[in-house]
């Protein structure tokens, strides 16, 4: 007697023919991220026969797996076992798995209904799209949303037994930390686990962003009545001013995904200084206060646990690592050390905390993506004001119009729409600490003369107002454009650039740098904490050769990456992106395999071995099951023959 099928698994089953024969299939058959899936498990060469799931994992393995993400399970481990309490005798497994798809926690699976699904979901098994197909807890990973996935729409045939819901996890930089997964076997259509399971990924998220150190917690929401519960947003500020993290929702309601990184801070998303900010929410104590956000929402806020004490509003130092990293500059602050390793760019920087520490003001120039930023907070923390605020402006990216309101306020009724009681501009938010005018290259003309009287004088006036303000804060300036020469050209003031250039100092691009080992090792060292990454020599060569126009900008962006897709601790050239790889993969491979040609330059049956490979290997972009696939060989012998030709490292059965 064949199987039963249900109405869904004829449907899937009939999707899965027209998936086979390459025709489209109806929206009304399976789920549209269930047919992305499906097509990304085409792509990394995958077939529904496979059957990879069931390999062992080594103690050993597991060991590293439980130090490597020993701090996401101290988040996890309790509100999975709240849910697993909850489900009681309903027979749903739970998993946990990081943000590479590896399973990293399970509970659950001791029943002898549940056995075969306790295997596939064994920790240490790799379950993303690229190993397994379509899965709920791959196709969540991808799709950064909630997915279901049952019975036969999962890809793999070995796993058409499991129904399965998947919930991603986002840390509080906004970053994809996991996710939650509860599998059962597929005995009908409904499943009613995804609710629990969302509210479970909820209360980890929040657990993440309340641990975060030496911070001060908002809780906000559309609702007053909804700031108190666990569906709020949940935000975390430094004693500066700077956002460090927000959970899912937080960032949802104060749209800081949109927010370039140099604004993300209290400032900026509530409009009002933070010391303003705190004696409000200390006066209404738990009671939620209504707010405006810079997005013209508006919100109820409150202290989450005990009101800070009043020094928490005077700034402190900020910490060497901040936790945001919403764009790559506050991303980059981190490397500021590594900047002292080129002997040329050190001496500047020490003459320029000299200069800076003196009153003088510094202009830094450079490519984009150099850093400028990076060392422009290197001088505040270091200077006579660190303990003040750190007020940043890109000069570009303010609309003509809206300027001069930004950099001097304005009082109440000074025009139409401007805000009652008025608004502090950033050079009065500056005061006490240090103002970074970035891209000032391209600051309108006719302000470049207002801004040079404020520096003059060291007071400014409000727009609409007679008053003058005292003015006490230093002054540092950055560019990517040659002022001199626009100096010549009548697009910038004379007198403002030699008020601005009290000591210029100028970033090398990363194609300069005498340092670029030492700053790899230091951004990858970043991108990998807690755990240890390493660079295989061909990667490492290929990042050498690079002309990196995007300077270390995009660096950072090329270790995050090979960050995410490494395998076993190491970046081959497979996990680089393909515009770097291009030019390395061949010269770096062809040298690996040289030698093995006979000395009167005819090629031995290895070299000629090793040409095919490797030319199967680049044609399908490194997708190592296709290029198998094409070669008639398993996986397990490509990976050793690629280990033999540097251009992998990681284990056979990944």
């Amino acid at each position: 007697m064949g199987p039963v099928h249900t109405d869904f698994d004829t449907k899937v089953l009939h999707a899965r023919r027209l998936l086979r024969e390459g025709r489209d299939i109806p929206p009304s058959l399976v789920a549209d991220e269930v047919q992305r899936s499906w097509s990304r498990s085409l792509g990394h060469g995958l077939r529904e026969s496979d059957q990879i799931l069931f390999n062992p994992v080594s103690a050993a393995q597991l060991r590293r797996l439980d130090e490597t993400h020993r701090v996401l399970l101290t988040h996890v481990e309790p509100e999975m076992q709240r849910l697993f309490t909850a489900l009681g005798n309903a027979r749903w497994m739970l998993a946990c798995l990081e943000a590479r798809g590896t399973v990293i926690k399970t509970l659950g699976g001791q029943d002898q209904e549940l056995r075969d699904i306790a295997t596939v979901l064994h920790p240490g098994r790799n379950l993303s799209e690229n190993v397994a197909g379509t899965s709920a807890p791959g196709c969540a990973l991808e799709e950064r949303r909630p997915v279901i996935v049952r019975g036969s729409e999962h890809f793999l045939e070995e796993i058409h037994m499991c129904a399965c819901a998947a919930v991603p996890i986002f840390n509080p930089s906004g970053d994809l930390a996991g996710v939650l997964n509860a599998s059962r076997h597929h005995h009908a259509p409904s499943i009613g686990i995804l609710e629990p399971l969302a509210l479970t990924a909820r209360a980890i998220e929040n657990r993440m962003v309340d641990a975060l150190p030496d911070a001060l917690h908002l809780r906000l929401h559309y609702s007053a009545e909804l700031v108190g519960t666990p569906m709020c947003g949940l935000l975390a500020i430094s004693r500066d001013g700077r956002l460090l993290g927000a959970n899912p929702l937080a960032r949802q309601l104060l749209e800081l995904d949109l927010l370039p990184g140099i604004e993300q801070c209290a400032q900026t998303v509530f409009q009002c200084g933070l010391g303003p900010l705190l004696d409000m929410l200390r006066k209404h104590g738990r009671t939620p206060s209504p707010l405006h956000c810079h997005n013209g929402v508006r919100l109820h806020v409150c202290l989450a646990g005990d009101a800070p004490p009043r020094t928490f509003t005077t700034p402190s130092p900020r910490p060497a690592a901040a936790g945001m990293a919403a764009g790559a500059a506050p991303a980059a602050r981190a490397s500021t050390p590594s900047m002292l390793a080129d002997p040329k760019l050190s001496l500047r920087i020490h003459q320029a905390e000299r200069a800076f520490a003196r009153g003088i003001p510094v202009l830094i120039g450079g490519e984009t993506g150099t850093g400028k930023e990076v060392l422009a907070h290197h001088l505040h923390d270091g200077g006579p004001r660190a303990s003040g605020p750190f007020v940043a402006i890109n000069c570009s990216a303010i609309p003509s119009g809206l300027i001069e309101s930004e950099l001097f306020g304005y009082d109440d009724g000074a025009f139409t729409g401007a805000r009652r009681g008025g608004m502090a501009g950033r050079f009065e938010q500056a005061n006490g600490g240090t103002l970074f005018l970035d891209e000032i290259g391209d600051m309108p003309l006719e302000l470049q003369a207002r801004l040079l009287r404020v520096l003059q004088e060291r007071t400014l006036t409000r727009l609409g107002s007679t008053r003058s303000i005292a003015l006490d804060c230093s002054v540092i300036c950055a560019t990517h454009r040659d002022l001199a020469r626009r100096v010549a050209s009548g697009e910038f003031r004379e007198d403002l650039y030699y008020r601005v250039n009290g000591l210029r100092v100028t970033l090398p691009a990363l194609r300069e740098r005498s340092d670029l080992d030492a700053l790899i090792d230091h951004l990858l060292a970043r991108e990998a904490a807690p755990a240890t990454l390493t660079l295989s020599p061909a990667a490492r060569d290929c990042l050498r050769r690079h002309d990196w126009p995007g300077n270390i900008r995009e660096l950072q962006q090329v270790l995050r990456l090979g960050a995410a897709l490494a395998e076993a601790g190491c970046i081959d050239l497979v996990h680089l992106p393909s515009e770097l790889t291009g030019t390395c993969a061949i010269p770096q491979a062809a040298a690996l395999h040289e030698p093995a040609r006979h000395a009167d330059g005819s090629s031995t049956l290895q070299q000629t071995e090793a040409d095919a490979v490797l030319a199967a290997f680049l044609h399908h972009n490194g997708n190592v099951s296709a290029t198998a696939r094409a070669l008639g060989i398993a996986r397990a012998t490509l990976y050793r023959k690629l280990r033999s030709y540097g251009l992998f490292t990681g284990p056979t059965d990944a």
